[in-house]
């Protein structure tokens, strides 16, 4: 049932609800491999792992990955008309350009202009609070991404703060 939430989410709220993003545990989400996950205002983490996250959110660690999703939150506000289905869509169709399928999906997730944005500025203290939706277009969307991931894989996040 945790899926038919996580839709009816998309249409009964939007960016603009939200000033800072929750904090919202779940059994099955977010995929495996990937500790938070931010879904239309909430910061999903897996339910086995809530006092792990209440330990960590107060660290740096914690606080650079609440930043990280904030930031996906403002994209959302500022990129997608106060649209959670524009935004996820706008999300879905960088991802399938950088071709999944045929290439690893690590590399389509890591160059969606959208997560290198938040992956260069989530140790930027403020980002979320000054965020300048000119940057994402200009700034963060890669030319070549494959090969530039492939390039930069093993230090992918120090060269996307670089940009």
């Amino acid at each position: 049932m945790e899926i038919i939430t996580l839709i009816k989410m998309l249409f009964t709220s939007k960016p603009s609800d939200f000033f800072e993003v929750e904090l919202m545990p779940m059994k099955h989400f977010p995929f495996k491999g990937y500790k938070y996950m931010m879904w239309c205002g909430r910061i999903v983490y897996h339910k086995e792992n809530e006092e792990k996250v209440k330990n960590e959110i107060n660290t740096e660690i914690g606080r650079r990955s609440i930043r990280h999703e904030t930031l996906h939150l403002r994209q959302a506000e500022n990129q997608a008309g106060d649209s959670w289905v524009r935004y996820y869509w706008r999300y879905f169709v960088e991802w399938i350009k950088g071709n999944p399928i045929i290439h690893p999906s690590k590399s389509a997730y890591y160059t969606i202009p959208f997560e290198v944005e938040a992956y260069a500025l989530e140790e930027t203290e403020g980002a979320e609070l000054y965020y300048d939706t000119n940057l994402l277009k200009s700034k963060y969307t890669l030319e070549n991404k494959k090969q530039t991931y492939r390039d930069h894989r093993e230090d992918w996040k120090d060269y996307v703060k670089t940009l």
